[in-house]
């Protein structure tokens, strides 16, 4: 059996061999230890697990929320907005042609947020492979 310092200094290719090796037996429980070992990293990480939020960071978010709305509460009651508003443009067409630019920058920068997403969803399935295999066995 390997030290956990030699198993630190082998390279992907090596960790590759080695979850593909079938002469390798993987301890009971191995499966439910790692998923708690991943979960709680993601919870230290950002505050979530499996996309939901932890009890801390809802509580932090509503606390935050409800100050938020108290502070605009007291800035539209003690400077209320002028009631003759106009619009700021005079022709429908030009209006138009701003809100298909603001959609447009809107759509391109979900694009990349989306492509970004794609890219990291890659790199992470290779050592989801590998954890899977080491599972398998």
């Amino acid at each position: 059996m390997k030290k956990i310092e030699e198993i630190e200094k082998l390279d992907f290719e090596d960790l590759q061999k080695a979850a593909q090796d079938s002469s390798i037996t993987v301890p009971d429980g191995l499966q439910d230890r790692l998923e708690q070992v991943i979960d709680a990293k993601l919870l230290m990480e950002d505050g979530t697990l499996d996309g939901i939020p932890s009890l801390r960071t809802r509580i932090a978010a509503g606390v935050l929320g409800v100050a938020a709305a108290c502070i605009a509460t007291f800035f539209f009651l003690r400077y209320p907005q002028k009631p003759n508003l106009k619009d700021t443009f005079d022709d429908p067409y030009l209006a138009y042609a701003e809100v298909e630019k603001a959609f447009s920058r809107i759509s391109d920068e979900m694009s990349k947020a989306a492509g970004k997403s794609f890219q990291a969803a890659r790199i992470i399935e290779k050592p989801k492979e590998i954890i899977r295999k080491i599972n398998e066995k």
